[in-house]
């Protein structure tokens, strides 16, 4: 890691609250394009009461979405504010190592693109594209493209963030999901 890194403050940057926030701390490096999270997962969250019953694991889909936080706390970050956004995008996602109860994971996700400004009816906002990994204790547990669509717009907005992504999504052949 270089270039100035800044410690900042979670809820300050990211709309999510319990029991969907998984960023403990944040450390941001706007100059890198790079931002690093990390949560420990509690052996009380209830996915693993069934995901698996004597052996729990972290879903999948729980880390795609920690690094979909990572890249958000970055982008606000960048905004000086909390600006609507949504994960549209997970590619080439690998799974490398199990996460279990207890453990810390360090999620590092990089803006490797964004598609400049795009409208989308009468709404404007943008695609951005990080490659991110997860990290338990130095060796790599996960990793991902996420693509995020991210607003131009007042928070006050929301409502019509939704409907502007739901018709470019419903609409375009550009993003798609790969599961």
């Amino acid at each position: 890691m270089s270039g100035v890194q800044q410690k900042i403050d979670v809820l300050s940057y990211l709309p999510h609250r319990a029991p969907f926030l998984f960023a403990d701390d944040a450390v941001v490096d706007e100059a890198q394009g790079r931002a690093w999270i990390t949560h420990t997962f509690r052996p009380d969250e209830p996915y693993f009461a069934g995901h698996f019953p004597g052996d729990p694991i972290v879903p999948g889909v729980v880390l795609l979405e920690c690094m979909a936080q990572a890249a958000r706390l970055f982008l606000n970050k960048q905004a000086g504010k909390i600006i609507p956004g949504y994960l549209v995008g997970v590619d080439t996602a690998k799974f490398n190592k199990t996460v279990r109860p207890h453990q810390t994971i360090v999620f590092d996700c990089k803006i490797v693109r964004g598609t400049g400004e795009l409208t989308v009816g009468d709404y404007k906002g943008a695609i951005h594209s990080f490659k991110c990994a997860a990290y338990h204790e130095g060796v790599r547990c996960a990793r991902a493209q996420i693509n995020l669509y991210q607003a131009i717009a007042n928070v006050e907005q929301q409502p019509i963030v939704q409907a502007a992504v739901a018709s470019f999504i419903n609409n375009s052949d550009v993003l798609r999901i790969d599961v």
